[in-house]
């Protein structure tokens, strides 16, 4: 992928459970916020082909997608996107979650992302994110997420990897946000945060349509 431009960047962090997903797709719905989530362009992926016989292997299991078929398939999704112009750099900042999963991803990915904001979704209460994972599953179709070893492997994989990936970044950029709570009072944590960056973006920096848009 070229790098001549950075991809403005909002990343949502949280143990499966946590409802990344959900405030995503709900951002996502904001002009000029665009929300990629690896989990469904995994899931959009045709299971009989090369790449989804991949990603089933390791999905299934709860195991972690290999980082070079995780950024390869990232890379095309996001040409795409360019292609029919759902994503313009130059106006539109990218929500993301699932990615990146550990330190490597996010080693990897640092040239092309400018990351402005990180939304730490917290849940500490890893029964309660085990029901919610069981709940989606149903709801969804998720047949892997009822499997209580595949639940416990996802969440261990969590604090084994993704967890430190945030030591990548500066600790001004994360916020933490408790996830516990009822969606809507998630997503009124993270609209409060994106408005004080509008009222108190710095200097210089290009004001974004997406904090016109949130104030």
């Amino acid at each position: 992928m070229a790098d001549s431009h950075k991809y403005r960047t909002i990343l949502l962090f949280g143990m499966p459970g946590s409802g990344k997903g959900t405030q995503g797709s709900v951002l996502g719905q904001l002009p000029d916020l665009v929300h990629v989530s690896m989990g469904d362009v995994f899931r959009k992926i045709p299971k009989y082909g090369h790449y989804g016989q991949q990603i089933a292997h390791f999905t299934s299991s709860g195991a972690l997608v290999p980082d070079d078929l995780t950024v390869k398939i990232w890379e095309r999704h996001v040409q795409i996107l360019e292609m029919q112009e759902l994503l313009l750099p130059d106006q539109h900042t990218l929500i993301l979650d699932g990615l990146p999963r550990n330190y490597l991803q996010a080693e990897r990915l640092d040239h092309i992302l400018d990351v402005v904001q990180i939304f730490h979704l917290v849940i500490n209460d890893t029964v309660k994110a085990s029901e919610r994972l069981k709940a989606r599953a149903l709801r969804e179709n998720r047949l892997d997420d009822m499997n209580e070893e595949v639940i416990k492997r996802r969440l261990n994989t969590y604090y084994e990897e993704t967890f430190k990936t945030l030591s990548f970044y500066p600790p001004e950029t994360v916020y933490e946000v408790d996830a516990s709570l009822a969606p809507l009072e998630v997503l009124r944590q993270i609209v409060n945060r994106l408005s004080e960056i509008q009222q108190n973006r710095l200097p210089g920096r290009r004001p974004s349509a997406m904090s016109e848009t949130v104030g």
